[in-house]
């Protein structure tokens, strides 16, 4: 039977010098939020480890924006692209 993927990294891990582990757990961390940015979450809420007076704020920030833009007041992408591109 013929090694898949996942066996060949599971083996490189096993590799691994002891000082490395953390390095490539840090990589492959990266590598999976490349493709789901929220996936380390797993369901939880992203702002439970902020302070309550925090996260209301932030909550209430986001409401208002979600607010402007469907009204229509939001700024497009390309928009801000060319602000921040002058701004160099």
């Amino acid at each position: 039977m013929r090694n898949t993927a996942r066996d060949d990294l599971h083996a490189l891990v096993d590799a691994l010098p002891p000082g490395e582990a953390q390095a490539a757990r840090r990589y492959l961390e990266y590598l999976r939020d490349l493709s789901d940015p929220y996936a380390h979450l797993d369901g939880r809420d992203p702002f439970e480890n902020m302070p309550d007076r925090e996260r209301s704020e932030l909550r209430a920030s986001l409401e208002q924006a979600e607010g402007e833009i469907a009204a229509g007041k939001g700024i497009p992408v390309s928009e801000v692209l060319r602000e921040l591109r002058a701004a160099r």
